[in-house]
């Protein structure tokens, strides 16, 4: 009876310490905004959750880092009448989320599952999640956002699929988000944009889709986007825009398409963007703008042409119509031809303009300055103009109170002294400029000739006349 009595007493005491060191793993916080506290438990498996029965009724926030919960099902969590609003299961190897997964959490308003391994969606693990308004499944393996596998999360705001493996979105992929505002799908591997991808998300404010594989727009992928504020679509590879392509964004605020192969803007590519403030073109391959390339860009403030490859640049193009533009950047072209034409109209808004590394050894700079009369800074640091021209464009635009920038640094001083010392070396020494059958394209070669190397040139030829 005694031995019997001593194995209980052990089995007990093994069991109460199992239970110890299992609780040990995780730890209660306090919050600081809100009720509740936050329950921060690592390292443990789904065996822990269903054996440790947690005081819900005191926790409002639970998080688990680095646990190995492989599958979770709606008994992962078996805890009832819960008042927890944050879920937060990170770095815990999860791959299946099964049918009715978070069930048990009628107040979830946040639920994080970044960098796991999701590869397993089922249509219905996220319903009954009415009052849910942020999602984050960013670092993943989803390949492909399935019909309606957000169809019950009808006041979701914020839907985050970062980082994943996304090469495909099925025709209602996002059926059911009619409240969404933010929506980031970078770093993926999305090659197209369907038709229609985007129809159901009528509130959408924010679309990143940087860092795929963009190679095509349907022009008809972003219908119904009509309350969109901001697209950025950088660092894919679109090689071109068709006719009318952005024409349903009427509130878009910004448009990014930089790191991209776009060769050329085709007539009308942006037409309908009527609120468009700023638009990024910078680091693609440009060389051509067509008639009517930005027609209809009439809120445009902010043009960048940056790192393209313009040669001619016929500015009147550009401008037309634009009448509220006040920065371009067109810096790090290969721009050696800058059109502008005396009867084109006058520009008031523009302030700012960058022309810097280019190929430009003149500017009509008193026609320019005529046409574009509220301009305030002109970058046109290296190129290729003389000293007169420097001293002349210098002069002129500081009697009419414009900034000329000829170095990066835009200080007068340094703006001064770089002209002192161009113009001192171009009059102490002597230029040999080769003939106009003989140029490059590098205006930058100028062979300058020592003055003991002509004389003694003279002085041999003086010799073979005596003898």
């Amino acid at each position: 009876m005694a031995r019997w009595i001593l194995t209980f007493v052990v089995i007990i005491f093994v069991k109460k310490v199992h239970v110890t060191e299992e609780t040990t793993e995780c730890k209660s916080i306090k919050n600081k905004i809100g009720s509740g506290d936050h329950l921060i438990c690592t390292n443990v498996t789904s065996y822990f959750f269903r054996k440790f029965e947690i005081p819900s009724n005191k926790i409002s926030w639970l998080t688990c880092e680095n646990c190995t919960l492989t599958t979770i099902d709606e008994n992962t969590f078996p805890y009832q009448n819960n008042h927890i609003h944050t879920l937060s299961i990170v770095r815990s190897k999860v791959k299946v989320l099964k049918k009715l997964a978070f069930s048990r959490y009628p107040f979830l308003k946040i639920l994080l599952l970044r960098n796991n391994s999701i590869d397993n969606v089922d249509t219905k693990s996220l319903a009954n999640m009415k009052k849910l308004t942020q999602l984050d499944l960013s670092q993943n393996n989803i390949k492909i956002v399935i019909n309606n596998m957000f169809s019950d999360l009808k006041n979701l705001d914020i839907l985050d699929l970062n980082k994943n493996n996304l090469f495909y979105i099925q025709p209602e992929g996002f059926n059911g988000l009619t409240n969404l505002k933010y929506l980031y799908l970078n770093d993926n591997y999305l090659n197209k944009l369907e038709e229609q991808i985007f129809k159901h998300l009528i509130n959408l404010k924010i679309l990143h889709i940087q860092n795929n594989n963009l190679l095509e727009i349907h022009p008809l992928a972003f219908m119904n986007l009509k309350n969109l504020n901001f697209l950025y679509l950088n660092n894919n590879s679109i090689s071109y825009l068709a006719q009318y392509n952005f024409q349903p964004l009427t509130s878009l605020i910004d448009l990014q398409l930089r790191f991209n192969r776009l060769k050329e803007i085709e007539t009308s590519s942006f037409n309908g963007l009527k609120s468009l403030r700023n638009l990024l073109l910078r680091d693609n391959e440009l060389t051509t703008i067509k008639p009517y390339g930005f027609v209809g860009l009439n809120s445009l403030e902010v043009l960048d042409l940056t790192n393209n490859s313009f040669e001619d640049f016929n500015l009147d193009i550009v401008i037309k119509n634009i009448n509220k533009l006040y920065m371009l950047w067109l810096g790090k072209n290969s721009i050696n031809n800058f059109t502008l034409d005396y009867k084109s109209d006058v520009q008031n808004s523009l302030k700012y303009i960058d022309l810097s590394y280019n190929n430009l050894t003149f500017v009509n700079y008193k026609l320019f300055y005529n046409k574009f009369p509220s301009v305030k800074e002109l970058y046109v640091f290296n190129n290729y103009f003389d000293c007169d021209i420097m001293m002349d464009m210098y002069n002129f635009f500081d009697s009419n109170d414009v900034t000329l920038c000829l170095m990066e640094d835009c200080k007068e001083n340094s703006t001064m002294n770089f002209i002192t010392e161009i113009c001192n070396s171009e009059t102490t020494e002597t230029s040999y400029t080769f003939p106009s059958d003989f140029t490059t394209k590098d205006s930058s070669i100028n062979v300058k000739f020592d003055m003991s190397i002509m004389i003694l040139a003279l002085l041999g030829l003086v010799s073979l006349q005596l003898a």
